[in-house]
């Protein structure tokens, strides 16, 4: 049994989470603007959360031994969560803003509700179909708010798609919480993704070497805390609290980077954009809150 967390410390390293997060999405921004590929990003950015993680990890006492069926599981969380949604999200983010894309990446609980309906058996009741409607329509507003349309269109289909692998990893990842501490269940998972992002070793290579100091600082700045720090206090936070109360507190991460993006980058939404976000981000809500009759507790 590991040691559990008062719900005050909890809320602290979720508060935390979500804010380095947000920044995570500006960081990103930035560097695919200044040179950098998805794939050499993601690389580079998860290598050094893969080396924090290790540090993190050698000092963590009562290690529990995962066999074959668990390491097959991290690889697949590995690659959804870590390989794909990065890559997708990167690529994404080179095409549309950092506050369009949080906006968007907000609506996992959506594709989370579809899983639960589809393989445990919760329905989805009339608050579930509203909810799913207003995500729907703002999703459309989001659509029809950008000017140049084959651009921004494939962006925001990007990021979707990394909005599908991350709810996969978020759907199947409590159960390894369960039996592994948080920072040894997260450290296998960004291992299993950071080697599969090492098919990106050349470009990875090729810009870090010629990237400015600022683009470094960056690198090393949402590699260290969004990356892994992130993602470990999340692990912590995701075992000791409620998952409502954690799904729910992600909804605040696009209002942060919206803020954060005028402010570091000068990135302006349009009105309307901003408008379909909240749409889709309060029908996510309703779903995530209301919108399932469990069978089961």
């Amino acid at each position: 049994m590991h040691n559990q967390l008062s719900t005050k410390k909890a809320l602290i390293l979720l508060l935390m989470t979500i804010t380095m997060w947000s920044t995570a999405f500006i960081g990103i921004r930035y560097l695919m603007l200044n040179g950098f590929s998805a794939g050499g990003l993601s690389l580079a950015r998860y290598g050094i959360a893969s080396i924090v993680m290790l540090i993190i990890f050698v000092k963590q006492k009562n290690k529990t031994k995962p066999n074959l069926k668990d390491l097959l599981r991290f690889a697949i969380l590995g690659f959804f969560g870590f390989f794909a949604y990065n890559v997708l999200l990167n690529s994404g983010e080179s095409r549309i803003t950092a506050s369009s894309a949080n906006f968007i990446i907000a609506q996992a609980p959506i594709i989370v509700a579809v899983f639960a309906f589809i393989f445990w058996g919760e329905k989805i009741n009339k608050y579930g179909v509203f909810g799913f409607i207003l995500a729907i329509i703002g999703a459309a507003v989001i659509f029809c708010s950008k000017n140049d349309t084959s651009f921004e269109f494939i962006g925001i289909c990007l990021v979707y798609g990394a909005c599908f692998s991350g709810a996969i990893c978020s759907v199947f990842q409590k159960s390894l919480f369960i039996k592994f501490h948080p920072i040894e269940a997260i450290t296998y998972c960004i291992w299993f993704g950071t080697i599969m992002l090492m098919v990106y070793s050349n470009e990875a290579y090729r810009e870090l070497s010629t990237a400015n100091f600022t683009s470094i600082f960056v690198v090393i700045y949402i590699g260290v805390f969004p990356g892994a720090l992130g993602y470990l206090f999340w692990g912590y936070a995701f075992r000791n609290i409620p998952a409502t109360v954690a799904i729910s507190s992600l909804y605040f991460m696009p209002i942060i980077s919206l803020f954060l993006g005028w402010i570091l980058l000068g990135e302006t939404e349009a009105y309307i954009s901003i408008v379909g976000g909240i749409i889709s981000v309060v029908g996510a809500f309703i779903i995530s809150k209301y919108g399932l009759n469990k069978k089961t507790n």
